[in-house]
C-alpha cells in the first residue's frame, strides 16, 4: 500500500455513480471467497491512484501492466469489467467474451495481493496458460504459469483497451534502441507500450526465475510511461558512458530508469505496443 495515497481524494462523479451502482447491485457474486465490499473499495483506490494495482507476490506482471493502462485510459470500462467478472464470471472483450474457470472462482488461500487485482489479473492469466492458476500452488508452478508471451500482451491490449493495432519488437530482431524508439513514438501518439526485461538485471528484483536465469532470461513485463531518452554508444563513448532513461510502472510504483547502454543490451528484451488507429511500425 502506498503511504502517500490521499484517502480523502475523490473520483469523477460519473465514475462514482458507476461504482455505487455496482455496490448497490443485488446480484450474487460467483467468486465464493471474495468480499464484494473489499473489491469495491479496491477499485475506488485504483481509480484514485492507478499505481495501487499491484501483482504482489503473484507472477502477474503481464496482465498487471495492461490493466494499469486500462485504469488510466478507460476507468469506466475498468469498473464495468470488474462488475461483470464478479457477478457473472465473464466480461465482454472487444472481439470475444472472456470467461473465468469455475475452479478459479471457487479457489481460496493466501492471494498475496488485493482482491480486486486477484479477480481480474488471475482471470486474464488463467485464460492464457495451460497451467491452472491457484493461490495455493507451489511457487515454482505459480512462476511458470505466470510467464507471459508478447502475443498475450497484444491480445489483452486488444480485448481490454480495444487497440486493434498491436505489434511486438523483440530486441534480437530490431535492437534495443530501435525498440525503445518505437515505444516512444507509440506513446506520443496516444498508444501504449510494454517492456520485457530481466528484472534482476535491470531493477535488482529477487524473482525466483530471475535468480536462476540472471542475464539470460527475460522474466518481467513493465508499462513504459514515456520520458524516453536514448544516447546510443559511439566509437568514442562506447557503452559505459552512454545513457538510456525512461519512466515505467512496475510493482505498484513509478520507476525512473537511468542506466548505461550496456545494461540495456543485457537486460532489455523488447517491447509490445498498441494504439487505436493506424499502423504501428
Amino acid at each position: 500500500m502506498r503511504s502517500d495515497l490521499n484517502t480523502t481524494a475523490s473520483i469523477d462523479a460519473n465514475l462514482e455513480e458507476r461504482l455505487a451502482k455496482f455496490a448497490r447491485s443485488s446480484q450474487t457474486g460467483v467468486w465464493t471467497h471474495l468480499d464484494k465490499r473489499q473489491i469495491v473499495a479496491d477499485i475506488r483506490d485504483r481509480l484514485i491512484d492507478p499505481y495501487q494495482i499491484q501483482q504482489g507476490e503473484q507472477p502477474f506482471c503481464g496482465p498487471a501492466a495492461v490493466v494499469f493502462e486500462l485504469i488510466r485510459k478507460q476507468p469506466a470500462r475498468y469498473i464495468d469489467i470488474c462488475q461483470s467478472l464478479y457477478e457473472h464470471g465473464r466480461f465482454e472483450g472487444y472481439t470475444k467474451t472472456i470467461k473465468v474457470a469455475g475452479r478459479l472462482c471457487r479457489s481460496y488461500g493466501n492471494l498475496r495481493m488485493a482482491q480486486a487485482d486477484w479477480m481480474l489479473l488471475a482471470t486474464l492469466r488463467d485464460c492464457a496458460t495451460i497451467l491452472p492458476v491457484h493461490p495455493k500452488a507451489p511457487r515454482l508452478i505459480r512462476e511458470l504459469s505466470g510467464i507471459t508471451q508478447p502475443w498475450e500482451i497484444n491480445g489483452w491490449v486488444k480485448e481490454l483497451l480495444g487497440y486493434s493495432q498491436t505489434k511486438s519488437h523483440p530486441t534480437i530482431l530490431s535492437g534495443e534502441f530501435r525498440a525503445l524508439q518505437v515505444a516512444d513514438d507509440i506513446i506520443k501518439a496516444g498508444g501504449v507500450a510494454f517492456g520485457l526485461i530481466n528484472s534482476q538485471g535491470l531493477l535488482g528484483s529477487n524473482s525466483f526465475l530471475a535468480s536462476r536465469f540472471h542475464r539470460i532470461y527475460p522474466n518481467h513485463w513493465v508499462t513504459i510511461l514515456g520520458d524516453i531518452s536514448i544516447e546510443p554508444p559511439t566509437k568514442i563513448t562506447k557503452n559505459k558512458h552512454s545513457r538510456v532513461r525512461f519512466d515505467m510502472y512496475s510493482w505498484g510504483r513509478k520507476i525512473h530508469v537511468n542506466t548505461d547502454t550496456a545494461t540495456i543490451k543485457d537486460f532489455f528484451w523488447g517491447v509490445a505496443v498498441g494504439k487505436l488507429n493506424g499502423e504501428v511500425s
